[in-house]
């Protein structure tokens, strides 16, 4: 008796774990209604079923604050031509299609860190007013860009990983760019890459010769 009732305390106990480890599912039309009210959203460990375009806010002008963390989104993200008035941070999510962040401005922190791109990851021509910019240990399997961006601070895309083409061709960064420990495993474009402060590759790894042709900057 006392280890059937044992065997059910420890399937009880296991049901439960699974649920909590469950994840929820969200449709995207729900972010964007609250961020169409100016509200800020803070979102963990939730599926983003179908794609999320920011761009469906209303003047494309995003004024509350974004923070989504050990999130999944399973269909595209897009953002072309947005103001982000507030912070944009996507930590250790998951972006299981393409996330489109092309012409977007933003005037909050920008944290990028240790998500898992799996389709193209597209970050040209954007203008980042933070402080710090983070693109820090961030796994990219298709095409990862910034070409063309501003970073009126310092830019990190340290100890990350990008398996297939890399750009930061004609990229303007203001403060440090710090790519110790980055491995490149594609084409790398650094071509008019221009950088005020230091750029620091330390134990960075290119597969291919990088192309540094007519950029500015000093090199450690």
């Amino acid at each position: 008796m006392r280890n059937a009732v044992a065997y059910v305390f420890y399937i009880l106990v296991l049901v439960f774990a699974i649920a909590c480890n469950a994840q929820t599912a969200i449709k995207s039309e729900e972010i964007i209604k609250n961020l169409a009210n100016g509200k800020s959203m803070q979102i963990k460990g939730i599926i983003i079923s179908d794609d999320l375009d920011f761009g469906k806010v209303e003047g494309m002008r995003v004024n509350g604050n974004l923070y989504f963390e050990r999130c999944i989104f399973k269909g595209n993200v897009k953002a072309r031509d947005v103001r982000f008035n507030g912070n944009v941070v996507f930590l250790a999510n998951e972006f299981q299609k393409d996330a489109d962040f092309q012409n977007v401005s933003i005037f909050g922190t920008v944290n990028f860190s240790k998500s898992v791109f799996k389709g193209r990851a597209i970050f040209a021509n954007i203008a980042a007013w933070a402080k710090n910019s983070y693109f820090s240990e961030v796994k990219a399997s298709d095409k990862f860009s910034l070409e063309g961006s501003d970073f009126h601070g310092d830019l990190s895309i340290m100890d990350s990983e990008f398996s297939d083409v890399f750009s930061l061709q004609e990229t303007f960064v203001l403060g440090n760019l710090q790519g110790s420990n980055a491995k490149f495993n594609g084409s790398t474009d650094f071509s008019m890459l221009n950088v005020l402060r230091r750029t620091i590759f330390k134990y960075a790894t290119f597969k291919n010769e990088p192309n540094f042709s007519n950029s500015k900057i000093t090199r450690e």
